[in-house]
C-alpha cells in the first residue's frame, strides 16, 4: 500500500470515527493495514475501503487494531485523589450523604478506567452510577468480561484493587483477575463513537452526569472536533458537574463554557452552577481550588431528558409498512431558512422548553423555540420532529437541509430515511439510512430502519441482515439499557421485536419457491 492508498484509507476511517492521525502514526497503521488485508486475503485499497463501508465486522476489526487501548487500575493517581477528597465531599454537602454519584468513562476502553471509580465508591462509601462507552466492539465486551492479566494493575494499583478481586492466582503465568459482583454491579457499558453527535440522550442514560471522566482520547481529535466533543460533554453535565481530562489532554479552556479549575490535584473542568444573583457559586470553593475562568449561566438543574425521536414502540414495527407516523395532519407550515450562524451551543434553557413542548405535543412551540437555532444539530432534530406532525412534505425539505448543514448528524440521516419512507420514496430512503449507517453502524434503529425499507424493497435477505444485526447489537447491551432514537424502548424489547421480524422474513423465505 502507498502512500497515495493510505491516505485513501484514513480519510474513510477519519470520516467514519472523526479520528485523526500524525504523520508519526502512518508507518504503524500501515503496518495494521497490510496485516488485515493479507488476512482477509485482498491486495487492493479499494477492495479494502469497500469491506470498511459495507462490513460491520470488519469495520469494529480495523478499530480494534487502530484505536490505542492503552489503559490500566488508577491511572493518574492524583485525579482519583481529587474525587476522593474533593468532588466526592462537595457532593455529599450539597445532596446528602445517600445521593447517588451519577459518572461517565468516557472513551472507557476495556473498562479498567470505571472499575477504579466503582473500586474508588467502595471505599468511600458512596452509591454509584457508572457508564462506560467506548467506539470498539471488543474493547466494550472486554469490559463487560471484567476479566484482567497483572499488566493492567501496573503502576502501584494492586493494594487498592486486590480486595475486589475473586481470582488471585498470580503466580500461574498469563493467570487472570476477575472484578467481584460487588464493583460489577455499579458500572454499565455501550457503544459509543464520541465524534457522533448522538448525545447528550438522557432517556438512554447519556446526561445529566456529575462526573465524566474524558482521558487521553481527546488527542486523538483535530480542534474542530474536539471543540464539538466539549461542547457536548459540557451539555452532559448537571450544574457544578466535573469533567476530568488527562494531563496531556488538548486545552478546553477556550472550547465551550467551562470554568477550568486549578486545585492541588491538577487543572479541571466545571460546569458552573445555578447561582442567583448577589451570590458565590455554590460549587466553588475559594480555600481548595483557585478559578481561572468562569461563564456563569442561568440554566435550571433539572433540565428534563431528550425527547425520544421514535414515536412508537419497535416491538409493534411491520417491516412491510412505515415504521410509525412522525406526523398528523395539520395545517402546512413553511420550511425555514437555515440560518448561517457560525457553531455556536444552542442556548440549553430553549432546548429544554422546546425537547418539554415536543413530549407535550405542543409541536407549534417545539418548532418556533428552535427555528432560530438550527446551526445546531439538536435543535435541527426537534425542529425536524415537530414540523414533521405539522406538515410531513415541509418537514422532508427541512430536514434534508439540515442534513446538509450536519452531514455528520446520524439522527437527522435516520429522519430524513424516516420521512421519505413515509412519503413511498424508498429508493432514496434506502440512500438516506445508507449515509445514517455509514456515519454510525452500530447504532440498533438504523439497522432496525434499514430492514424496514429493505422489506420494503423485497429484499427480504438483506432486510434480514440488518435485523439480525440490530438483534446482535441489543444483545451487547444491558437489557434494560435503553435504545437512542427509540421511543425508549429497551434493548430487550427491541431485540424480541428484531427476532419477530426475523421469524416473519423466514417464514416468507420458506413459502418463496
Amino acid at each position: 500500500m502507498n502512500d497515495s492508498e493510505l491516505s485513501n484509507v484514513l480519510a474513510v476511517i477519519q470520516q467514519r470515527t472523526g479520528l485523526s492521525f500524525r504523520s508519526d502514526q502512518r508507518p504503524s497503521i500501515q503496518r495494521t493495514l497490510s496485516l488485515l488485508m493479507q488476512r482477509l486475503g485482498i491486495s487492493d485499497s479499494a477492495e479494502l475501503i469497500g469491506l470498511i463501508q459495507s462490513s460491520a465486522e470488519i469495520y469494529d476489526e480495523l478499530v480494534d487494531e487502530i484505536t490505542v487501548g492503552e489503559t490500566y487500575f488508577f491511572r493518574e493517581p492524583k485525579q482519583f485523589d481529587f474525587i476522593r477528597h474533593q468532588i466526592i465531599p462537595e457532593l455529599r454537602s450539597r445532596r446528602g450523604d445517600s445521593t447517588i454519584l451519577r459518572a461517565w468513562s468516557a472513551a472507557c476502553a476495556s473498562g479498567e478506567e470505571a472499575y477504579s471509580l466503582a473500586i474508588l465508591c467502595e471505599q468511600e462509601r458512596q452509591h454509584l452510577d457508572v457508564l462506560g462507552t467506548d467506539l470498539s466492539v471488543e474493547s466494550i465486551a472486554k469490559a463487560r468480561r471484567a476479566s484482567y492479566r497483572e499488566w493492567s494493575f501496573r503502576g502501584g494499583a494492586m493494594p487498592q484493587v486486590a480486595n475486589y478481586l475473586v481470582q488471585t492466582h498470580a503466580s500461574q503465568p498469563g493467570e487472570r483477575y476477575e472484578l467481584s459482583k460487588q464493583v460489577r454491579r455499579h458500572v454499565r457499558f455501550q457503544i459509543l463513537n464520541l465524534a457522533c453527535d448522538n448525545y447528550p440522550n438522557p432517556s438512554a442514560g447519556i446526561g445529566n452526569f456529575d462526573l465524566i471522566l474524558c482521558r487521553n482520547v481527546l488527542i486523538y481529535f483535530e480542534r474542530e472536533t474536539i471543540d464539538a466533543i466539549a461542547n457536548r460533554l459540557y451539555e452532559c453535565l448537571v450544574p457544578g458537574g466535573w469533567l476530568i481530562t488527562a494531563s496531556g489532554d488538548p486545552s478546553l479552556i477556550h472550547a465551550s463554557n467551562f470554568a477550568a479549575i486549578t486545585t492541588p490535584y491538577g487543572t479541571f473542568y466545571q460546569r458552573p452552577s445555578v447561582r442567583k444573583a448577589g451570590t458565590r457559586d455554590v460549587t466553588a470553593d475559594p480555600h481548595s481550588a483557585t478559578q481561572t475562568k468562569r461563564n456563569p449561566e442561568t440554566t435550571p438543574s433539572n433540565v428534563p431528558p431528550r425527547i425520544p425521536t421514535d414515536h412508537r414502540s419497535a416491538a409493534n414495527a411491520e417491516p412491510a409498512k412505515s415504521p410509525s407516523s412522525l406526523r398528523a395532519p395539520l395545517p402546512s407550515t413553511s420550511p425555514p431558512t437555515l440560518p448561517s450562524n457560525p457553531k455556536v451551543p444552542a442556548p440549553i434553557r430553549v432546548m429544554a422548553e422546546a425537547r418539554q413542548s415536543l413530549a407535550a405535543g405542543d409541536y407549534t412551540t417545539a418548532f418556533r423555540l428552535t427555528k432560530d437555532h438550527l446551526h445546531h444539530p439538536d435543535a435541527c432534530v426537534i425542529h425536524v420532529r415537530s414540523q414533521a406532525n405539522l406538515d410531513a412534505t415541509a418537514a422532508l425539505e427541512t430536514c434534508s437541509e439540515a442534513v446538509a448543514r450536519h452531514p455528520l448528524a446520524t439522527e437527522l440521516h435516520y429522519l430524513r430515511a424516516r420521512l421519505l419512507m413515509d412519503a413511498n420514496e424508498i429508493g432514496e430512503a434506502a440512500r438516506a439510512i445508507g449515509r445514517a449507517l455509514f456515519l454510525e453502524r452500530s447504532n440498533v434503529m438504523c439497522q432496525f430502519l434499514a430492514g424496514s425499507i429493505q422489506f420494503r424493497r423485497g429484499q427480504w435477505k438483506v432486510a434480514y441482515r440488518h435485523f439480525e444485526t440490530a438483534l446482535k447489537l441489543c444483545n451487547q447491551q444491558d437489557p434494560q439499557s435503553l435504545i437512542p432514537f427509540s421511543k425508549q424502548d429497551t434493548a430487550a424489547v427491541t431485540a424480541a421485536a428484531a427476532e419477530s421480524q426475523m421469524t416473519k422474513i423466514r417464514d416468507l423465505l420458506a413459502k418463496t419457491p
